[in-house]
């Protein structure tokens, strides 16, 4: 399904609140513009298929799969871990400093 059909499908429910009816006119138009992110568009799918209780076709699956996001090879998860480790180094040779 198209987006604009998948988005008229939801609002035909009649039971969304106004922030995201708000927010799926919004993303409509950016479709109709050529402009609606891949993340977006996910979104709409994945709703769709919560509300109307299916899920989505393998047609219907975005593009590209969602790669993790990666800086000079860590994700995310890397970096938290290293920066904790950081912190928690940094506490000690402030402790000693002020202890020794």
């Amino acid at each position: 399904m198209q987006v604009d059909q998948l988005v008229a499908e939801l609002l035909a429910r009649g039971d969304m609140n106004d922030e995201t009816t708000l927010e799926l006119n919004q993303m409509l138009e950016a479709w109709r513009q050529g402009k609606l992110d891949s993340e977006d568009e996910a979104y709409i799918r994945a709703l769709h298929a919560r509300l109307m209780n299916r899920t989505p076709e393998p047609d219907e699956a975005p593009a590209a799969p969602l790669a993790a996001a990666r800086l000079d090879g860590l994700t995310i998860e890397d970096w938290r871990d290293r920066a904790l480790r950081a912190e928690a180094e940094l506490a000690q040779i402030e402790d000693a400093t002020r202890n020794g």
